[in-house]
């Protein structure tokens, strides 16, 4: 009888304990340096974006497509539980507009023009 109830009481304090740390640690979606080791600059920036669009692994791949062009990109942290990304990036060869801009980029797809990414805030780290 006792197990009847210890079972589903431990099952109860669990769930709460979850429910009450789930913003405790943020572990990222995406974490893709594009530059590592002797390429990576000696300065580099850090910026964060809150990003509409940005929901999952797989539009944060995207996301990583759309800013690897980017001359200057070193790097994308993305949160998809936060809809958040973090970029760093060389200063002396761009700036968080410039990267902001590229993957607010609208796209082509079969003959239609889609915007997958827009920004809703930016944040220079330090």
């Amino acid at each position: 009888m006792k197990k009847v109830i210890i079972i589903p009481i431990a099952i109860a304090i669990l769930t709460v304990v979850a429910f009450a740390t789930v913003n405790t640690y943020r572990v990222p979606t995406l974490d893709f340096p594009f530059l590592t080791g002797e390429d990576r600059p000696e300065t580099v920036a850090a910026v964060e974006y809150v990003v509409e669009g940005l929901k999952c692994r797989g539009t944060s791949m995207g996301f990583a497509r759309m800013i690897a062009q980017t001359p200057g990109v070193v790097g994308v942290t993305t949160y998809a539980r936060t809809h958040s990304a973090i970029v760093e990036y060389d200063p002396a060869l761009t700036d968080p507009d410039v990267i902001r801009e590229a993957f607010m980029a609208p796209v082509e797809r079969d003959g239609q023009m889609y915007q997958f990414f827009r920004s809703l805030s930016q944040r220079e780290l330090d």
